[in-house]
C-alpha cells in the first residue's frame, strides 16, 4: 500500500491497488485501466481535492524495457474521505507492449509497479505534492481474461488434478516445472519435461501398441483411439529431441520458447484427458 504524507503529522492519505484491471480496445493502442481503493487519515478537509498521476512499470522482470506509460485520472481531481473510495487510473499500451510483457511473465502472475504522486488542489499550508510507489500484483486469470477483451490472443488454462496415483502426480508436478523452466528460459529443459510428463498417457492409453496398428492402416481408417496414440507417440518422439544427443539428428535441435510453450501444452492437455477416462 503507498501512503503519502502531508505534514509531519498532521494527515496522510493511503493508496490501494486492486487485482481488477480493464482495456478498452484501439487501434494497435489501448487504453488500460487500472483501480484503487484510496482512504484519507489525520487532521485532513473532507473533500478537499487532491489530482493523482504517475507512471507505470513492470516490476520484477527480467527485462530492460520495463516502461509501460503515464498514468492519469481521466475523472479529474478525487475528494478526501475517511473511508475507502474508488479511484480509475489509465495508461495506453501497444500491441508490441502486450506482447513483450506476455513473453517475460510466461504464465505467471503479472507484477506491475505504479510511481504515483499526489497533487493537494486546496489543502495550501503544507507542501502540495507527495509521492509513493505501490505494487499491483495481478492473478495470471485475470490479466489473461483482461486480455482477451482486445481480440489480441486466446489462452488456455489445463487444470491437472494432483490425484493419488503416483504417476499422474509425478507428471503434473513437472508440468508445474516446465512452466517455471519456460520462464528462466530453459526451453529445452522444459521440453524435456514436457516429454517426460507424457509416460503415464502412454501408460494409461496403451498408446505405443495402438500407434504400432494405426501405422498400418490408412489416416481416413483409423479410430478415435488410433488417433490419439498417433498424436500422443508423435508428441513423444518431438519432444524426445530435448533430452537426447543423437548424432546427426536430435544434437542438432533447437528449442524456442514457442517450441516449449508448445510442447508444455500439448503434454498438460493429453494429461488432463486422463481425468476422463476409466
Amino acid at each position: 500500500m503507498a501512503n503519502f504524507r502531508f505534514g509531519s503529522n498532521d494527515y496522510g492519505v493511503d493508496l490501494r491497488g486492486q487485482q481488477h484491471v480493464n482495456f478498452f480496445q484501439g487501434w494497435d493502442v489501448h487504453r488500460l485501466a487500472l483501480t484503487f481503493e484510496v482512504t484519507a487519515h489525520g487532521d485532513f478537509t473532507e473533500d478537499a481535492p487532491f489530482l493523482v498521476s504517475g507512471r507505470l512499470w513492470t516490476h520484477e522482470m527480467l527485462s530492460s524495457a520495463s516502461w509501460i506509460g503515464v498514468l492519469h485520472s481521466s475523472s479529474g481531481p478525487i475528494g478526501l474521505k475517511p473511508f475507502g473510495t474508488m479511484l480509475t487510473l489509465e495508461t495506453t499500451v501497444t500491441d508490441q507492449q502486450l506482447r513483450g510483457v506476455e513473453k517475460l511473465r510466461a504464465g505467471a502472475d503479472l507484477s506491475l509497479r505504479a510511481e504515483l504522486s499526489l497533487t493537494a488542489l486546496a489543502e495550501a499550508k503544507h507542501w502540495p505534492v507527495a509521492s509513493d510507489q505501490e505494487v499491483i500484483r495481478i492473478p495470471h486469470a485475470t490479466w489473461s481474461n483482461a486480455l482477451t477483451q482486445l481480440d489480441a490472443g486466446a489462452f488456455v488454462d489445463i487444470l491437472i488434478p494432483i490425484t493419488t496415483v503416483e504417476a499422474r502426480a509425478t507428471a503434473a508436478r513437472r508440468i508445474r516445472e516446465a512452466k517455471d523452466a519456460i520462464r528462466d528460459g530453459r526451453y529445452e529443459h522444459a521440453v524435456a519435461l514436457a516429454r517426460a510428463a507424457l509416460d503415464p498417457v502412454r501408460e494409461v492409453c496403451n498408446t505405443k501398441q495402438l500407434h504400432d496398428q494405426a501405422v498400418q492402416r490408412k489416416a481416413g481408417e483409423r479410430n478415435q483411439e488410433e488417433r490419439w496414440a498417433m498424436l500422443t507417440q508423435s508428441a513423444y518422439a518431438l519432444f524426445s529431441g530435448a533430452p537426447h544427443d543423437d548424432a546427426g539428428t536430435t544434437e542438432n535441435f533447437t528449442w524456442t520458447r514457442a517450441d516449449a510453450v508448445a510442447a508444455v501444452a500439448t503434454a498438460a492437455g493429453l494429461l488432463a484427458r486422463l481425468e476422463d477416462l476409466p
